[in-house]
């Protein structure tokens, strides 16, 4: 009975005799004393065994047997490890050998390896093209929106000023220096500014970058800029948050202080004509967000800003006008006092109402939030019409065609009356 030993030979798994297993390690340890001293060694030795292991029948399973004679056949095919160098050429002092071939060139599986080889390499110069070509569209993608964001933040805060670039935002920015000093209550605006440029424009650089990278195949890191840049930007977007914080917190509580006038009976027709006039007062600063108005007096740091006017229908037949302060503060004491300090002038003359076109707070004090909201309310078929020089315009009046001044209530809703 022959002992068997369980060998691999190429990745593939043999079973080979005692007797057979002597011959088969003496030959490999001589091929491999050969072929260890010179260059690329270890793969002359990893083509051998791939071509031994092909002679063998290899990849069978059960495990094929190997006995004596396949071995001393597998040695006459690959030849003895003094063969495996078959010619020589003189190159100086030395000789010069040229390696034998361990396969056939010819034979079927030579011939299919290289179809493979050729259709795996041409398959991945496509697939690294396809994604050389996403990368760049990504990058692209990367780097428009970065500038177009740094652009629109650099426009935002230093030229929205300009009636083009005002025009064109939505919604619509004027003198933003001015306007966050009145809505923060704060005269920190450049330091708030700083902050928030940091917080923008460094993820918006690193953004441009990557795309950048992305076009350009660069390799170069610069490791050390990344973090000093995240840990500036970290630090940033904390001292911003704990200033934006610190700041709104006035707008916690919010009072409210109403008048309000029952029209019993309402007029046939109500009109509306301009109190005291914007004009008339002194400003040298002004901002708007959207259609609301701020404008200030720098020497005497009073202010002014628009009124909102809403004019609807009335469900039971009769109508009423309502003037409403807000303010806010951080607590109600406190929001109730600041409403009572906004100025606002209007009153009711027959048919007639007379409307402030601002209302304003006193010198030093600060926004705080304060609003004034002008509302009335007309029965069904209720004219509305406004005093020659006067338009609804000049409140804040939601509606399509501010300039009319002909409406009338149909329906519930006030709606232009076209000849």
């Amino acid at each position: 009975m022959k002992k068997t030993i369980d060998i691999n030979i190429a990745g593939q798994l043999f079973r080979i005799d005692e007797e057979a297993w002597e011959i088969l390690k003496h030959y490999l340890n001589h091929v491999s004393a050969r072929f260890n001293s010179e260059p690329g060694g270890e793969e002359t030795m990893a083509d051998i065994e791939a071509r031994i292991a092909e002679i063998f029948g290899g990849g069978n399973e059960p495990p094929t047997l190997v006995s004596k004679d396949m071995v001393n056949s597998m040695i006459n095919i690959m030849g003895a490890p003094e063969d495996y160098y078959d010619d020589k050429t003189p190159a100086g002092t030395g000789t010069t050998y040229i390696r034998k071939s361990m396969y056939d060139p010819n034979s079927f599986s030579a011939r299919v390896g290289r179809a493979l080889s050729d259709f795996f390499r041409a398959f991945g110069k496509v697939i690294s093209a396809i994604l050389r070509v996403i990368a760049v569209i990504i990058g692209s993608v990367f780097t428009i929106f970065g500038f177009i964001m740094l652009f629109t933040f650099v426009l935002v805060i230093f030229f929205n000023n300009a009636p083009f670039f005002a025009s064109a935002m939505e919604p619509g920015l004027t003198n933003t220096h001015t306007l966050l000093s009145i809505v923060l209550n704060s005269n920190m605006v450049w330091l708030i500014l700083i902050l928030a440029a940091l917080v923008t424009l460094i993820p918006m650089a690193a953004l441009i970058w990557l795309g950048i990278k992305m076009i350009f195949r660069i390799r170069e890191r610069f490791r050390i800029a990344g973090i000093v840049l995240f840990v500036v930007w970290i630090a940033s977007l904390c001292a911003l948050g704990v200033l934006l914080g610190l700041q709104l917190s006035i707008y916690a509580n919010n009072e409210t202080i109403a008048k309000k006038v029952n029209l019993d009976p309402a007029p046939e027709t109500l009109w509306i004509a301009t109190g005291a006039k914007l004009s008339e007062e002194a400003y040298d600063e002004s901002s708007t967000v959207d259609h609301f108005r701020f404008y200030r007096n720098s020497e005497t740091d009073r202010l002014f800003a628009s009124a909102e006017l809403s004019i609807y229908g009335s469900d039971n037949g009769t109508g009423w006008i309502s003037v409403e302060r807000r303010a806010c503060s951080n607590s109600d004491r406190e929001a109730w006092t600041n409403a009572q300090a906004i100025e606002y002038n209007w009153r009711l003359s027959g048919d007639t109402l007379y409307l402030d076109e601002f209302f304003s707070l006193p010198s030093g004090r600060k926004w705080n939030g304060s609003l004034v909201d002008i509302n009335i309310s007309l029965p069904e078929g209720t004219e509305v019409k406004c005093v020659p020089g006067t338009s609804l315009s000049t409140w804040l009046f939601r509606t399509h065609e501010p300039e009319a001044d002909d409406w009338y209530i149909r329906d519930g809703h006030l709606r232009i009356r076209k000849e």
